[in-house]
């Protein structure tokens, strides 16, 4: 999830556990210990572009790791109190971090990205695919509890409890509900597939930005993706216009002749399979991998809607038999421009709305011409 939801879900947990101990420094002890996972991007310099992606939520994520932050981060608390004559026990201190630690790697696996928590005995990566990275629905209950909590002081304990107790019910619902409706999703997928006479061999949905009411699919069947998108509120409308599916060639055929690519080996790992390869004819030592999985964002063209994908690369292979990664952008320059209609559009979309959603006119657009370097391997 977003820095701000890891600090504040962390935040969250040191008002449940330290208020009554420490007042509101829990709150700031909460925020920080739930936002030190996410401090492996120190490493960043040291590493390669396609190293990040699985040093990222790896290790400092995990279950291992965890456990040991657990009895270390508590020993420390406990200790830092004690010396300030203030009984804060271990027990309750090493809970604290628990909580803090696992909260965090937990909601990092809701999300499409997913988190090696069987690290380093597993690269594997667990994804429910059940909440959006940035979830406003999910984030703002936690600031708006922890405004009251404060506002209330550290005089009044028990309504202090009852506020934030109130507010991890609403977490859990919020997540329950997000997996009942994602199950909808799943099966109303899964009956337009077989209405089309599409077999895949496999099938993911996960919610579009900042809400649990618009699902996307992306369906795979051995040598092509289709995606669609599905609305709880869909059934609301009076006139809907029949489902659509776009599909398009996976073509990763062409990856064969970059096999050696430790790059290509990393970024396929990441997307678990869900990209697709395209090539510029004009240049055959380069190749472009766009992650179907993460989604992407819908542009108003004068030619109608495009479809830019949210995480992309090139590699090219160079003379002297090494390959150089490239983080691709588009040609255009309009996507900042219109990002807040795009963003206005996907929750125009998820109340109902079909108008100028993924129509035939929808194309995606593969000509990533300007590239940035990141790194020579």
């Amino acid at each position: 999830m977003d820095s701000i939801t890891q600090a504040a879900l962390g935040a969250l947990c040191g008002e449940l556990i330290l208020a009554k101990k420490i007042g509101n420094k829990g709150i700031l002890w909460g925020a920080l210990f739930g936002t030190l996972p996410d401090l492996d991007i120190i490493a960043y310099p040291f590493l390669s572009a396609s190293q990040q992606l699985s040093w990222h939520r790896g290790l400092s994520h995990s279950i291992l790791l965890t456990i040991v932050a657990t009895f270390l981060l508590g020993y420390w608390l406990h200790r830092y109190y004690q010396k300030k004559s203030i009984h804060l026990s271990y027990p309750r201190a090493a809970y604290f971090a628990f909580l803090a630690w696992s909260t965090h790697i937990l909601i990092d696996c809701f999300n499409t990205y997913g988190t090696q928590i069987f690290e380093p005995f597993s690269s594997k990566r667990v994804s429910l695919d059940n909440i959006f990275i940035i979830d406003l629905f999910f984030l703002l209950p936690i600031l708006i509890g922890l405004i009251l909590a404060i506002a209330y002081g550290r005089k009044n304990i028990p309504r202090r409890k009852k506020i934030a107790l109130t507010t991890t019910t609403w977490l859990a619902l919020y997540f329950i509900t997000s997996l009942v409706i994602k199950n909808r999703a799943t099966q109303h997928f899964e009956q337009l597939l077989a209405d089309q006479d599409i077999t895949t061999q496999r099938l993911m949905a996960a919610p579009t930005f900042s809400n649990i009411f618009l699902w996307r699919m992306v369906a795979d069947d051995g040598q092509n993706l289709h995606t669609s998108y599905w609305s709880l509120f869909d059934s609301l409308k009076q006139s809907q216009e029949q489902p659509f599916i776009l599909s398009f060639p996976k073509d990763h055929n062409l990856e064969d002749k970059f096999q050696d690519s430790k790059d290509l080996q990393a970024i396929t790992w990441f997307t678990r399979g869900w990209h697709k390869i395209y090539q510029d004819p004009v240049k055959p030592d380069t190749i472009y991998i766009a992650a179907i999985n993460i989604g992407e964002m819908q542009i108003p063209t004068a030619s109608g809607q495009e479809l830019r994908p949210a995480f992309i690369w090139s590699i090219t292979r160079l003379p002297d038999g090494t390959y150089q990664l490239r983080r691709a952008f588009k040609r255009s320059k309009d996507g900042a421009k219109y990002l807040k209609k795009a963003v206005a559009n996907t929750f125009s979309r998820a109340l109902g709305n079909t108008d100028h959603w993924l129509k035939g006119k929808n194309q995606w657009t593969w000509d990533l011409i300007k590239d940035k370097p990141i790194n020579n391997q």
